[in-house]
C-alpha cells in the first residue's frame, strides 16, 4: 500500500499566536524576545521577516534596524497548550499525528479513504478546519513519505495544497534549490556549492564516493534524501509536560556568587510553577551559555521525593551547575528544563502530632506563596536571589 503522509506547516506559529491575540500586531513587524536589551529574538512575524529580522538576532540590533519594532515577551506556555490542541484536533483524522514542532505536524492518513475520502480532499479539510476553528492559516503538502510531503508543504502559500503524485518525488525536489532539503543548512549549502550543486537534481546525480571524502557518512544520506527517499514513519506525540526558564545575565559574568543568585532566581521561577501544576520533576537538564559562543549542558535524575520548596530543589540543582561551569570564560545565559512530572507522593505519618521530615520547609514556602497570591509574585524574595 503506498502511504499518504501530510505535512501542515504554520509559518511564524508564535507570532500568528499572539496576533491573534491581539489583532493590532498585524500593523507593523513583532517580535518576541525576553526582557532585557541583552535578549535575543525567539520569534517574528512576517512583516519583522521583510525587515531582515530573524530568530537568534540580538534585540538592541533589532531595534536599530527597525525603529517601529514591536516587542512582547513570549508566552511559551500558551504557545504550548494551543500546540497540544492543533495535535488533538488532526488527531480526529488520523491516529498517526507528530508534531514535530510548533507549526509543524505529519499526520499519516493511509488507509483512510472509506472513512474520509480520497488523500488531497482530507488534507484540505483539515486546513479549512484549523483554520476556522482556531483562526490559523496552514502550507499543505501531501507525498507517499515525510521528506517530500514537508518540501512540498514548503513550496505552498498558506492555505494551498502541493499533492506529488507517487513515483514523482525525484522529478519534484529536482529543479529545487538545495537548501530546501530538511537538514541542509548555510554551512552545508555553501559546502556543496564548492562541488557547484545548487539544485537537488545535481545532488542526486553526483558520484556518493566525492560526497563522503568531505561529508563523511552523511554524504551518502545527501545522496539518499535528494532522490526523494525516506522511509521514516509517522510516530505519534506525546504529550510530556516541561517546565522551562531561561535567563540572560545583565553583563558577562563569571562571579560564582552571582552566577549561583540567578540559578536560585530560576529555581524560584520553576518551583512557583511546579506547586501551582501541583507536580514534582524527575528531570533535570541545564545549560550554560558562555560569552564566546559556547553551550555546555548536562542533564541528571532528580530524588524519587517531592521536590517542590525552592531550597531543596535548588540544592538538587547546584551540583549539576559546577559538574559543568568548568571553564574560565564569563557566562551570557542559563538554561533549566525540568521534564519527567509527576504527583508528588509522601509517606503520611503514623502519629498526627509529630512533624514530617521537611514540614518545617514546607509550611515556611507555602507562607512565602500566600504572600505572593496576595501581593504578587515580586514582593518578597530569598536573600539568595538578590
Amino acid at each position: 500500500m503506498v502511504r499518504n503522509i501530510v505535512h501542515m506547516q504554520i509559518r511564524d506559529f508564535c507570532a500568528a499566536l499572539e496576533e491573534l491575540r491581539r489583532p493590532e500586531l498585524k500593523r507593523g513587524p513583532l517580535v518576541l524576545a525576553q526582557a532585557g536589551e541583552r535578549a535575543v529574538i525567539q520569534g517574528v512575524n512576517e512583516p519583522a521577516r521583510k525587515e531582515g529580522l530573524r530568530e537568534g538576532l540580538a534585540l538592541s540590533l533589532a531595534r536599530r534596524r527597525c525603529r517601529r519594532l514591536q516587542v512582547m515577551v513570549a508566552d511559551f506556555y500558551h504557545y504550548r497548550e494551543k500546540h497540544l490542541e492543533i495535535v488533538r484536533e488532526l488527531g480526529l483524522c488520523s491516529p498517526l499525528v507528530e508534531g514535530s514542532g510548533p507549526g509543524s505536524y505529519f499526520i499519516d492518513i493511509t488507509g483512510t479513504r472509506r472513512l474520509f475520502g480520497a488523500g488531497p480532499d482530507l488534507a484540505c479539510r483539515m486546513e479549512k478546519e484549523l483554520s476556522a476553528k482556531m483562526g490559523l492559516r496552514a502550507r499543505v503538502g501531501l507525498a507517499s513519505n515525510k521528506l517530500v510531503s514537508q518540501v512540498a508543504a514548503q513550496c505552498m502559500a498558506p492555505g494551498d495544497l502541493g499533492f506529488i503524485f507517487p513515483g514523482n518525488e525525484e522529478a519534484f525536489l529536482s529543479p529545487l534549490p538545495v537548501d530546501f532539503l530538511p537538514g541542509v543548512g548555510e554551512v552545508t549549502a555553501s559546502k556543496l556549492a564548492g562541488f557547484n550543486i545548487l539544485r537537488i537534481g545535481q545532488l542526486a546525480s553526483f558520484p556518493g564516493d566525492m560526497l563522503a571524502a568531505v561529508f563523511g557518512r552523511n554524504g551518502e544520506r545527501l545522496v539518499k534524501i535528494a532522490k526523494g527517499l525516506d522511509t521514516s514513519a509517522v510516530f505519534v506525540s506525546k504529550e510530556s509536560q516541561r517546565i522551562s526558564v531561561s535567563k540572560i545575565m545583565e553583563r558577562d559574568e563569571i562571579d560564582p556568587g552571582r552566577l549561583e543568585s540567578a540559578l536560585f532566581e530560576q529555581v524560584e521561577e520553576a518551583g512557583w510553577d511546579l506547586r501551582r501544576l501541583n507536580r514534582r520533576p524527575g528531570r533535570l537538564r541545564l545549560e550554560i551559555r558562555y560569552a564566546d559562543g559556547l553551550s555546555v549542558d548536562t542533564q541528571k535524575r532528580l530524588p524519587f521525593w517531592s521536590l517542590q520548596a525552592d531550597r531543596p530543589l535548588f540544592q538538587s540543582v547546584l551540583p549539576a551547575f559546577h559538574q559543568i561551569f568548568r571553564r574560565r570564560v564569563a557566562v551570557r545565559g542559563l538554561l533549566m528544563e525540568f521534564s519527567d512530572l509527576a504527583m508528588p507522593s509522601a509517606q503520611l505519618p503514623l502519629f498526627t502530632w509529630k512533624n514530617q521530615k521537611g514540614s518545617e520547609e514546607r509550611d515556611l514556602q507555602e507562607a512565602l506563596d500566600s504572600i505572593r497570591l496576595k501581593f504578587g509574585k515580586k514582593i518578597i524574595a530569598w536573600a539568595r536571589a538578590v
